[in-house]
C-alpha cells in the first residue's frame, strides 16, 4: 500500500510539472497509474477525475478577459460539450482490451499536438479558407470534445489551434478561451467518470495532491526556459512512453 501511494503521488507530481511546462499531463499520469496495477480503463477514469480540478484555477485567472466574450464562447462550446459527454460514455463502456489497443494511437496524437504547437493554427487557416472555417471549427470542436472525454492527453494544444484559427487571434489571446473549453469539456466528462464505479479514489486523491505540488515546481523551473525547448522535451519523453506501448 505504501509503495502504491508513493507511485500515485509521483504520478501526480510528474503530471503537474508537465502540465505547467507544456501541457499533456495525462501523457505521463496514465502509464504511471498502469504501473501501479490499475486496469487500463480504471487508470484512465481515475486520472480524468484526479486532474479535472487542475483546469479550474486557469479559468479564474482569465476571468476578466473571458467575461466580454462569454456568450459567443458558450455557443461555440456546445459541440465540444456534446462530444465530451459521448466520449466519456463510450470510454467507460469499453473493454480494457479495446481501450489498451487504441492507447498508442491516442498517445501519438497527443505527442504530435505538443510538438506542432502553434503551427497547427497556420495549417487550419490554410486548409479551411473563408466560410469553411466555421463549419470545420464546429466539427473539430465536437471531435476534440469526444477525444477529451475519452482520453484527453494533449487536448489543450488542439483547442489552442482551432480557437486561434477560428478567431484569427494569436495564441496568447485565446489562451483563456482554451482553458475555459478544456475545463468545460472535463467538467462534462467527469460526471459519467465519477458515476462509473471505476474510480480508485485513493489514487485520485494522491494524484491531485501530487499534481498541485508538481505544478508549482514545474512552473518555477520552466518559466526560465525557452518554450520551444520545454515543449519538445515533454513531447520527446511522451514519445518514449508511446514506443513502450507499441513494443511491449
Amino acid at each position: 500500500m505504501t509503495t502504491s501511494i508513493a507511485l500515485f503521488l509521483f504520478a501526480g507530481l510528474v503530471g503537474g510539472a508537465v502540465n505547467a511546462a507544456a501541457g499533456g499531463a495525462k501523457l505521463f499520469v496514465f502509464p504511471l497509474l498502469l504501473a501501479t496495477g490499475l486496469p487500463p480503463i480504471a487508470a484512465n477514469v481515475t486520472q480524468g477525475v484526479a486532474l479535472w480540478p487542475a483546469q479550474l484555477p486557469a479559468v479564474w485567472v482569465y476571468r476578466r478577459e473571458l467575461m466580454g466574450e462569454m456568450r459567443g464562447l458558450m455557443r461555440q462550446m456546445l459541440p465540444a460539450l456534446i462530444g465530451a459527454f459521448l466520449g466519456a460514455i463510450v470510454m467507460v463502456n469499453s473493454s480494457n482490451e479495446l481501450f489498451i489497443s487504441v492507447v498508442p494511437a491516442l498517445l501519438i496524437v497527443a505527442v504530435i499536438a505538443i510538438i506542432l504547437g502553434p503551427r497547427t493554427t497556420d495549417f487550419m487557416r490554410w486548409a479551411f479558407p473563408g466560410e469553411r472555417l466555421k463549419t470545420a471549427t464546429a466539427a473539430l470542436l465536437a471531435l476534440f470534445g469526444f477525444y477529451g472525454g475519452f482520453f484527453g492527453a494533449g487536448l489543450g494544444f488542439m483547442l489552442l489551434a482551432v480557437l486561434s484559427a477560428s478567431t484569427g487571434s494569436g495564441i496568447s489571446h485565446v489562451n483563456g478561451a482554451k482553458n475555459l473549453f478544456a475545463a468545460a469539456i472535463q467538467s462534462v466528462a467527469v460526471v459519467p467518470l465519477m458515476l462509473s464505479g471505476l474510480v480508485d479514489w485513493l489514487a485520485a486523491l494522491c494524484v491531485l495532491v501530487g499534481g498541485l505540488a508538481g505544478g508549482f515546481v514545474g512552473a518555477s523551473v520552466t518559466r526560465r526556459l525557452p518554450e520551444i525547448y520545454v515543449r519538445v522535451g515533454v513531447a520527446g519523453l511522451g514519445l518514449v512512453l508511446t514506443m513502450s506501448f507499441l513494443l511491449r
